[in-house]
């Protein structure tokens, strides 16, 4: 982790502006095809959910002002972000999950996979939330059942380093010709990231669908 020297950082004054919003945070709902993912995922044998998150946040991270991150009064630049997502349990009650992709891809699966067989259809119930922001992670969600157009993800008043943490939320996949595709939102800090940011992650994860057999091998 990188502090971040306000005094000479060339974002100081955007920082301090958009800093004074309730709700600084901007995002894009970017229509993606994930025809190859899909393809990938059904000779490989893989969950094409994991594999569209892992890429989602790998993504993310390959960004820098999407590593940024408010830690108090002071920017910080983590290393890397791991993936932060939830599980459905108990009919329709959900659970927060954390997968590590500081370890790599093969930690990563091995996450998901003990994360799915230790929640799915128990009887756990989530009784609070987390009152301080984990800053080294990525807040993913998907929401399979309807095919959004647009969606509006929920950040909070008081917790500061919460607002500064980037989210992605995905929809039904969805035909379209002879491809397939969803809608992807990725919402972030507008303190501390940009629209050519949010574009940079969009192309680059739109790229990495359509080569993911380099991306994962």
């Amino acid at each position: 982790m990188k502090k971040i020297d306000l005094t000479t950082w060339e974002r100081q004054s955007h920082f301090a502006w958009f800093s004074q919003f309730a709700n600084p945070s901007i995002a894009f709902d970017v229509k993606m095809d994930i025809t190859r993912v899909l393809d990938y995922c059904k000779n490989k044998g893989l969950s094409s959910y994991s594999i569209i998150m892992y890429v989602i946040c790998k993504c993310i991270n390959e960004n820098k002002a999407m590593r940024l991150r408010t830690l108090g009064d002071d920017v910080v630049e983590i290393d890397c972000a791991n993936v932060a997502y939830t599980i459905m349990v108990n009919d329709y009650c959900f659970v927060n999950c954390r997968a590590r992709l500081t370890e790599g891809f093969e930690v990563y699966l091995k996450d998901i996979k003990e994360n799915k067989t230790r929640y799915t259809n128990s009887s756990y119930i989530q009784k609070e939330y987390n009152s301080i922001a984990i800053i080294d992670d990525i807040y993913c969600s998907c929401i399979p059942w309807i095919n959004f157009m647009s969606i509006k993800q929920p950040v909070p008043d008081k917790i500061p380093e919460s607002k500064s943490i980037p989210r992605a939320c995905w929809g039904q996949y969805y035909n379209e010709g002879e491809s397939i595709k969803m809608t992807l939102n990725i919402t972030a800090n507008h303190a501390l990231a940009d629209g050519k940011d949010l574009s940079d992650v969009f192309n680059n994860i739109q790229y990495s669908f359509n080569n993911i057999e380099k991306i994962i091998g």
